[in-house]
Order: structure tokens, then C-alpha cells, then sequence
């Protein structure tokens, strides 16, 4: 892999950008901790969802300017159009013409689980920005690696944010998982747990051991994904069964990644913040009432998410033979009386990678550290103060 002058530019401003970005998410929550924790933990989360979202926004920001694409949303019959569906001030004849409204919305639940296959490590990217649609983006929680506790500021931040980091061993995690989730069932407060059961992207070495399980069980393994795990879907699920009504099931494909490519080989982050992104992100949505999966059966639900894998690979095998996915999964017939729920009479409906109001949106995380610059100040004079005396003494 070769990396051009542009290339490296590009990535390092981009680097410095985030890496500052970062310290003052770090500094204004560790703020926010001392001023508002002991006193009111509903005001302090709160203002970390604020926090979070003002810094989802600057990331959005920076996707519209070195990237900018379209997603295309297709909801299955399971998602009704009366209350999962994208509002926007779009008309049929607009969307017929290709004029795309810079708004949308998705009317999605404030609590909920969302699982997807893992093409490229800029998914989280564009998950976050579906959040931003349905105004979740400040209350997103994703479960990470524990060595990415460790990258400067930003694993701070995610510790801040009460991320979810695991040793993938669920002797280790499960009490991790379990105390990280009840404390976000207290309260109500909104949440959404983003999930990738194929535990990482595809890749040549994963690619071999997910033939190696597949062979090793006597299942056949998957094409366009890798065989997902289930134990801490199940755990994750369990534990929120009680305040979680619907978990979001994403398959996500990528224009212009071909048929036995590595999407990660294609779509690095140095493609995407250089300007060679995808033109298009498309996701198909589905949604499953979490009453009804088999939480008390271990085997049975390995089976259910196996089963949806199955059907990801079906979805992404359509995708790249026709570039595009249907509304309608594949065991449906589109003549039995389930009317498509896309907008425009059965058009795909497209949404561009944008802040609603780039300028205002992009400011929000600046213009909310104002009151913070008397507080940095403050410790910068304390800190000065207590040098001068150390050094005479």
C-alpha cells in the first residue's frame, strides 16, 4: 500500500483536526463531571448527550466536505410507513427528478438496538449519521475493542461517554456489560447500542477463519460477510429486554466495491477523508420486536442471528450483482398485499451525507466551550501558580 504527498497531508490535518476535537470533548466532560456530577446526574448526562452530539456533528461536517455521497434507505415490510418511515419536505415529482431534500428525518425509537454487518471501519461513520437523522446522535453507545480504551483523547472520550469495551471473552465482559447497561436503563434516557456481531471487517486472515469455523461445525460459511458471534448480542439483549421494544437490524453496501473485494481494502479512511469515497452508502433496514427472539434459548437464538446472516449474504450477493438491494427480503413475495414502504409510490429514497444547517451545526461544539474558557483559565493560573511555588521551595 502506497500513500501519495496529497494522501498524507490530507490525513494528517485530518488527524489533528479530530485529535483536537477530542481534547476539548476530554476537557469540557471532565468539566462538566466536577460541576454538575455530585450535584445532579440528570443534568450531567444530559449535557454529555449534548456534548456527544455536538462532536457527531463536526464529524458529519467533516464527511459533507472531503466525502460527500448520498445514502439510500430501503425499509423492509416490517417497518410502517405511518411510524418508521423518512419525513422530509421532498415531493414525489422533487425525488422523480433526482432533487433531494438536505433534510431528513427518520422516526426511529429513542431506545433501541442496532445490529450490522461490518464491511469497512468507517461503518460506524455512517451509522452515526443515520442517528443524526433520527436526532440520536448524541446517545449513541457502541460496544469497541478494550485496546481502544488506550488511543490518545479519543479513548478517554469513549470512557467519558461510558462506551462499552471488551476483552472478547464473555468471562471477562459479561459483568462489564451488564453494569454498563442497567446504568443506562436508569432514568429512561435515550439510547442506542450499535452492534456488530461479525466482531470485526472482513479480511483475507478473517475470510480464512470464518471458513475454518464454518468447516470445523459443519455449517456453510457466508460469501459477502462473516459468520457472526451471538453471546454478547444475547447478553446485551437480555439485559435491555425490559426497556427496549425494537432492535434494527442494517445491511449496509458500499457503490463501487465489487464482488469478492475486500470493502476494507477499497474503502480505507484515507480514501474517504482524500476525496475517494463511495458516492453512495446503501442500507437496508429491517426492525424485530425484542419480545419475540429467543432470549432463554442459547441454541435457538445462535440460530435466529445465523439465520439473518444468511440473509445479509443474500441481500449483499443482490447488491452486487444488481448495485442495489429491494424493500422486500428475500422470503417475501411482493404481490401478497405488503405495499413497499418507500416513499415516491416505491422509489428508493435517497438522503445526502449533510448537516441540516452546516454553519450553525458546526459551531455548536465552540460556541458550547465559551463558558468553559474562564474555567481553563482558572486551572491555567492554579497550575502556574503552584509551579512558581514548587520551584521556590
Amino acid at each position: 500500500m502506497t500513500w501519495t504527498l496529497w494522501e498524507v497531508s490530507v490525513c494528517i490535518l485530518v488527524i489533528m483536526a479530530l485529535m483536537f476535537q477530542a481534547a476539548i470533548v476530554c476537557f469540557a466532560t471532565m468539566v462538566t463531571f466536577v460541576c454538575l456530577r455530585p450535584f445532579s446526574n440528570d443534568l450531567y448526562q444530559k449535557q454529555l448527550t449534548r456534548i456527544l452530539s455536538y462532536w457527531s456533528q463536526n464529524l458529519i461536517g467533516l464527511i459533507q466536505m472531503t466525502a460527500p455521497s448520498k445514502m439510500v434507505f430501503y425499509f423492509d415490510k416490517s417497518c410502517p410507513p405511518s411510524t418508521h418511515i423518512v419525513n422530509s419536505t421532498t415531493t414525489d415529482q422533487q425525488q422523480k427528478n433526482h432533487q433531494y431534500s438536505p433534510t431528513g428525518d427518520l422516526n426511529f425509537p429513542d431506545r433501541t438496538i442496532v445490529i450490522s454487518n461490518h464491511q469497512i471501519y468507517a461503518d460506524w461513520i455512517y451509522v452515526w449519521f443515520i442517528a443524526y437523522l433520527a436526532k440520536a446522535h448524541g446517545s449513541l453507545k457502541i460496544m469497541l475493542k478494550n485496546e481502544l480504551k488506550y488511543t490518545p483523547f479519543f479513548g478517554l472520550g469513549m470512557q467519558l461517554f461510558d462506551f462499552i469495551f471488551m476483552k472478547r471473552r464473555l468471562a471477562d465482559d459479561k459483568d462489564t456489560i451488564i453494569q454498563n447497561l442497567e446504568r443506562s436503563k436508569t432514568g429512561g434516557k435515550p439510547m442506542w447500542l450499535v452492534l456488530f456481531p461479525e466482531g470485526t471487517v472482513i479480511s483475507k486472515e478473517m475470510r480464512t477463519r470464518s471458513q475454518a469455523y464454518a468447516v470445523k461445525n459443519g455449517m456453510n460459511d457466508n460469501l459477502y460477510t462473516l459468520l457472526p458471534r451471538s453471546t454478547g448480542l444475547k447478553l446485551c439483549t437480555a439485559t435491555l429486554e425490559n426497556t427496549v421494544e425494537w432492535m434494527y437490524d442494517l445491511t449496509i453496501g458500499y457503490s463501487g466495491i465489487q464482488a469478492g473485494q475486500i470493502p476494507e481494502d477499497a474503502l480505507r479512511l484515507k480514501h474517504i477523508f482524500t476525496g475517494c469515497g463511495p458516492q453512495e452508502i446503501h442500507v437496508h433496514i429491517r426492525r424485530y420486536h425484542v419480545s419475540e427472539l429467543a432470549l432463554d434459548d442459547d441454541a435457538a437464538f445462535s440460530k435466529w442471528v445465523m439465520d439473518r446472516w444468511v440473509e445479509k449474504d443474500k441481500r449483499m450477493e443482490q447488491f452486487y450483482e444488481e448495485g442495489r438491494f429491494t424493500s422486500f427480503d428475500h422470503n417475501d413475495n411482493p404481490g401478497d398485499g405488503c405495499a413497499s414502504p418507500l416513499l415516491g409510490g416505491g422509489h428508493t429514497y435517497t438522503v445526502p451525507i449533510r448537516l441540516r444547517h452546516p454553519l450553525k451545526e458546526s459551531l455548536d461544539l465552540w460556541l458550547y466551550m465559551v463558558p468553559y474558557i474562564p474555567v481553563l483559565y482558572l486551572f491555567y493560573s492554579l497550575v502556574s501558580y503552584l509551579l512558581i511555588l514548587y520551584n521556590y521551595h
